[in-house]
């Protein structure tokens, strides 16, 4: 940390009102022994805030977890370290102070909302975004920010396409580069097609125990959300479970519809694991449609896993 950052947290020691803890993720990325020692410093340099650390799974991302509604993947520094502070102030007082019509507005987001801002540490514009963002988590816990360094992290700025810093993106889908209006931005939160909701909403949605409601969305919509494929073929099987009881119910309700994801999911079945390859063969055996044993015979005498085949054998069985 430079004096002049050690000097704002010093400010910092002295006006945050209570205690805080804050979680620290560590992972196999090369930024995560940044992150862990930005950490250390900060809980050294303010005593108030405790540090928990946690290892994430080998594909995440190190990052900084101030809330359950603020994800930091950077080390706050120049330019940064000003509204991370900020939004440390605001985790102490659980308030902030934000218009009141816009206040209004919010209380209709009833669904998980996710937020990507890019910045970066020479960036002059990008705090300001930051702060604008910042009210909205506090008056609407449905609504999650994730801050990313695109210096940083460099292979998520070029995933996204990131062209120039500060960008927000909403959803995976909208996209704001440089200023914006943050009237704007709650409008389209408030105002978005449920089915553009992007896999980490949806994920939001299993973990919070909202299978059920998950379902009756894309039942009221007479389709299956793009981002949903991804929950079935997520490589963790917590999330994979909750997209499969959110499957039992569609085929129970609507089976038309849960048609629909039978060749989205063959046209995934080779890209992924073997442990996803058999959870994709339970959902086809559960759809009861006799057409597909041809292809799962073709599995049972193929160069697959054994506990591929045993799931294969299973929806044939499921089938017949």
């Amino acid at each position: 940390m430079t004096p002049a950052e050690e000097k704002q947290l010093a400010v910092l020691n002295q006006t945050l009102s209570k205690q805080i803890q804050i979680t620290c993720r560590l992972t196999e990325h090369e930024q995560s022994p940044s992150i862990v020692k930005f950490c250390e410093d900060l809980s050294r340099q303010v005593p108030k805030i405790r540090i928990e650390k946690e290892t994430g799974d080998p594909d995440e991302m190190p990052a900084i977890q101030i809330h359950d509604g603020l994800l930091y993947q950077a080390v706050p520094a120049g330019t940064e370290i000003a509204p991370f502070i900020e939004a440390l102030q605001m985790a102490a007082s659980d308030t902030a102070q934000i218009d009141e019509s816009i206040s209004s507005q919010l209380k209709a987001i009833d669904l998980p909302t996710q937020l990507v801002l890019y910045v970066a540490p020479q960036c002059s514009f990008c705090p300001q975004a930051v702060r604008q963002l910042l009210p909205l988590l506090s008056a609407n816990r449905n609504i999650h920010l994730t801050v990313i360094d695109a210096m940083a992290f460099s292979e998520l700025a070029e995933k996204d396409n990131l062209q120039s810093v500060p960008t927000l993106i909403l959803e995976d889908q909208f996209r704001w580069t440089g200023a914006f209006q943050i009237d704007e931005i709650v409008e389209m939160m408030v105002n978005r097609d449920p089915s553009a909701l992007g896999p980490l909403s949806l994920e939001m949605m299993l973990k919070e125990g909202d299978a059920g409601r998950l379902a009756q969305m894309m039942l009221d919509g007479g389709h299956i959300f793009p981002a949903f494929y991804e929950l079935l073929t997520h490589p963790k099987w917590p999330v994979r479970l909750g997209a499969m009881v959110v499957m039992e119910e569609l085929i129970e309700r609507n089976l038309d519809l849960a048609l629909q994801t039978i060749e989205p999911l063959w046209q995934q079945f080779h890209k992924v694991d073997d442990r996803v390859k058999g959870d994709v063969l339970y959902i086809l055996g559960q759809t009861g449609q006799g057409q597909m044993v041809a292809r799962l015979k073709n599995i049972l005498n193929g160069e697959y896993a054994d506990e591929v085949k045993e799931a294969a054998r299973e929806a044939i069985e499921q089938l017949s």
